[in-house]
């Protein structure tokens, strides 16, 4: 593996955790040399792949509860590519909702692409789209983007560590310079004993929180080595709803077809 390949997988501090919450696979640490960091980040990555099955719960600002159940995959090759499936299995009027992310490491290249069985088409997730939710949650596509990588205008750096409770943590910070969006500062704070971003807080151009991943320490367990949360929230803090996802089930490097990951099988909607 080259050195690039290296840092890229060293960014996968970042994995666990969101796989937990979302899909996503990885922070972008490419410019930290700091190899106190992609130390614990090697301990905290699959080498290959992962599989999840949760429950999502995304309570609005009246308290009304959303509930669904959907699989989670992700599968990263030799060439430093890497995709992850998710998609809806129940309730019975969503199943099949999928959204698939390609990371095409070579090419510097993410995108996402969403199947809806109702319409039954693939579209990519392009424009105004980007800043929508993903399949209902708190989560929307420029969330996850910070979780892959930064462009070139962008700037990550590691800052003081810090505490979280009784916990030392390390503390990163991706600082974007980009008019459009909807954050200046993405902080995330990384358990130094777990490798586990423990709490990342997304702050809008005013200064203010605008949304917040935390990982609850207590559902935190040991799955083949590896420091897996099963329960983690991303709190909309502007429009007061939250999304609760729930690990049911989890497997560290199964083996995962290719073929699961390619455009086609998206179309299935099964």
């Amino acid at each position: 593996m080259n050195e690039k390949g290296k840092l890229r997988r060293a960014a996968g501090v970042i994995l666990m955790a969101v796989l937990a919450a979302g899909p996503a696979r990885a922070f972008d640490t490419s410019r930290i040399a700091d190899p106190e960091v992609r130390a614990c980040a090697d301990r905290a990555l699959p080498a290959d792949s992962a599989s999840l099955v949760q429950s999502v719960l995304v309570t609005d600002r009246e308290g009304y509860v959303r509930e669904s159940r959907r699989t989670v995959q992700w599968k990263r090759d030799i060439d430093d590519e890497s995709r992850l499936l998710v998609r809806v299995v129940e309730p019975p009027d969503e199943r099949g909702l999928a959204v698939l992310i390609s990371d095409d490491g070579k090419r510097d290249v993410v995108s996402f692409m969403t199947y809806s069985p109702r319409l039954k088409r693939v579209r990519r997730v392009t424009g105004d789209s980007f800043f929508g939710s993903v399949l209902g949650t708190d989560f929307n596509y420029e969330d996850f983007q910070y979780f892959y990588r930064v462009d070139e205008r962008e700037r990550v750096e590691r800052v003081a560590d810090a505490s979280l409770g009784d916990f030392p943590v390390y503390v990163l910070e991706t600082i974007k310079p980009d008019e459009n969006s909807h954050y200046s500062v993405v902080r995330f704070f990384i358990d130094k004993a777990l490798c586990l971003p423990m709490q990342s807080d997304f702050l809008a151009p005013n200064g203010e929180l605008r949304k917040q991943l935390i990982v609850d320490r207590a559902e935190v367990r040991k799955v083949d080595g590896h420091w897996v949360p099963f329960r983690t929230t991303m709190y909309d803090r502007k429009h007061g709803s939250h999304t609760v996802f729930l690990t049911e089930e989890v497997a560290i490097d199964p083996e995962l077809s290719a073929a699961l990951f390619e455009v086609a099988e998206l179309r299935r909607g099964n």
